[in-house]
This record gives C-alpha cells, structure tokens and sequence, in this order.
C-alpha cells in the first residue's frame, strides 16, 4: 500500500492463506509476524524470535516495495482516466417520494476523484 514513492510511506503486509483463509500475516507497520488461529500463532512466534526471518522480512520492503512504487506511481498514479456519468431519475421501491435521482459514475482512476 501506497501513496508516494517515499519508502517511508509504504505499507507492506505479507500474509499466508489456505483455503482463502488468512493465518499469518507480517506487517511492516507492526514490524513482525502475527499469526491467526493455532497453526498461524504457532508460526509468528517462532519467526519472530529468528532475527534472520525478521531482517529478510524489512529487507523485502525496500528490495520490492521501494522500486515497484517508483514505476508505478510514474506509470499508473500519475495519470488519470475521465469519469462517465450517467444520471436519471426512478421510483424508490415501496418509498413515499414520488421520484428519486440516481448519479451514477463509472470508469474512473484514481480513486480519489
């Protein structure tokens, strides 16, 4: 997660899932693992206590994260995509006014328009 190409405001998180269900995950603003249910807690403690699986952890950050930021803030999040609206009025189901005005609005990046 990110907002500019400072490292500093990246978020990098790392989970593990099975069976669509997340169990551990490492989070660089928590800065070590946290486990979900037994077998993810049994896990993120014993990484925890391994300095080496910590360091490769906050080096990931930067080997990844920084670079990837960079070209995608220059490639993606600096441009912009125009808007389409679409407006029309309908009846609301089983309500007392009769007539409501709908804004709709697709297609856009980023999301902060």
């Amino acid at each position: 997660v990110f907002n500019s190409t400072e490292l500093k405001d990246t978020h990098y998180i790392y989970s593990h899932s099975y069976s669509k269900v997340e169990f551990l995950r490492s989070d660089s603003n928590v800065g070590k693992y946290v486990g979900f249910r037994e077998f993810g807690m049994k896990n993120a403690e014993r990484w925890n206590n391994d300095p080496h699986v910590l360091s490769w952890r906050r080096a990931q950050k930067e080997m990844f994260c920084h670079h990837n930021s960079e070209v995608w803030y220059r490639k993606v999040l600096l441009r912009s995509v125009k808007p389409s609206v679409r407006l029309h009025s309908t009846a609301p189901p089983g309500g007392h006014h009769p007539a409501m005005l709908v804004c709709s609005v697709y297609d856009f990046y980023p999301k902060q328009i």
